[in-house]
């Protein structure tokens, strides 16, 4: 990581620069994509969960699945939460 981190402070002109930020942020998608793929598969409708919000820990239950959210029914409410702060109940 040393090396890493050198080699980013060796970069001397904006092009350079560009083109390691591209490659990071593409990664960051990258990541972020398998890590949603895993989690996504590991709920489907009818599942209880806890979802980690701004308010606290909330229990609810799935009843629908999109590609990156799942519609969560929270005291007969209905939240489009994203799967990284859900977790199994």
């Amino acid at each position: 990581m040393k090396n890493l981190i050198s080699s980013i402070n060796a970069i001397d002109n904006m092009a350079d620069l560009n083109v390691v930020i591209d490659v990071i942020k593409s990664k960051q998608k990258s990541l972020r994509a398998s890590r949603n793929a895993v989690a996504k598969a590991g709920f489907s409708i009818g599942d209880t969960v806890n979802v980690d919000s701004r308010k606290g820990n909330l229990v609810g239950v799935i009843t629908k699945i999109n590609r990156t959210r799942a519609i969560v029914d929270i005291n007969d409410s209905k939240y489009s939460v994203p799967f990284s702060i859900m977790r199994a109940a």
